[in-house]
């Protein structure tokens, strides 16, 4: 878990977002490029994303998902990856945002997304 977030903020493909409701941080996505299952290459960020188990299933985690799209394309990147273990319901919520699976090992699936810049 440390890849995901030890001395986050400290490289210029750090970029967070957090999900607020009614003032309290319910989730948050953050993109680095790093050396995790989902990375492709040293200009590919890849996500990670978390949401308190009470607001997954209620379009939050599809939000923070597609905002950070957005801002990656703002910002000149050309493609995302991400790793999702299989049995995740959250694989369904990559693949319906254009991720396409690209690898798979026995628990895990690499996914990469392009962007339009």
């Amino acid at each position: 878990m440390q890849v995901y977030i030890s001395e986050f903020g400290t490289s210029k493909h750090d970029i967070a977002l957090v999900a607020d409701v009614n003032g309290e941080i319910v989730g948050a996505v953050w993109v680095r490029i790093m050396n995790d299952y989902g990375h492709i290459d040293d200009k590919t960020p890849s996500f990670a994303i978390s949401l308190y188990k009470e607001y997954r299933g209620k379009g939050i985690g599809t939000a923070l998902m597609k905002e950070m799209l957005t801002t990656l394309k703002e910002h000149g990147y050309e493609q995302a990856s991400l790793s999702v273990q299989k049995a995740n319901f959250a694989a369904k919520m990559y693949q319906k945002l254009g991720f396409q699976i690209i690898e798979e090992n026995e628990e895990e699936f690499l996914m990469l997304k392009k962007l339009s810049v």
